[in-house]
């Protein structure tokens, strides 16, 4: 069970890097001068969206160890743990016990007592109790 849980992740971290990868190419600039390509860096804010639609694309919590892999080459460690501090502040992002997030559609309600971001809970809630009607 342990090593087929882990194949899926595989996929799953493959296929997510992948879209992290066309998407980061799609926003980038390039400028030519010459024989030479500069591409500029993303700005917070994109990288907050690429953040946000991994986890939509996940649909369920990832990992900081995930997260990590899946941006690596793209953002910094730093970087990313900054944006998913911002995301948690504006309360679009849950972090779960074991360095997890996920959106808060994906957050299982087994695991709401495990929410380290208070300010999300009622949003969670107010989700989850649509769901049932």
């Amino acid at each position: 069970m342990v090593s087929r849980q882990k194949a899926l992740s595989k996929e799953l971290g493959e296929r997510l890097r992948k879209l992290v990868f066309d998407k980061y190419n799609e926003m980038q600039e390039v400028t030519e001068i010459g024989d030479i390509r500069v591409a500029t860096a993303l700005v917070d804010d994109d990288i907050e969206k690429l953040v946000l639609l991994v986890l939509e694309e996940a649909k369920q919590p990832l990992s900081w160890r995930d997260l990590k892999a899946i941006f690596g080459g793209i953002v910094g460690e730093d970087r990313l743990r900054r944006i998913l501090g911002v995301l948690k502040a504006k309360n679009e992002v849950a972090e779960l016990s074991h360095t997890r997030f996920a959106l808060p559609e994906y957050v299982p309600l087994s695991e709401i007592n495990r929410v380290k971001n208070p300010g999300i809970i009622s949003r969670i809630l107010e989700l989850k109790k649509g769901e049932t009607q």
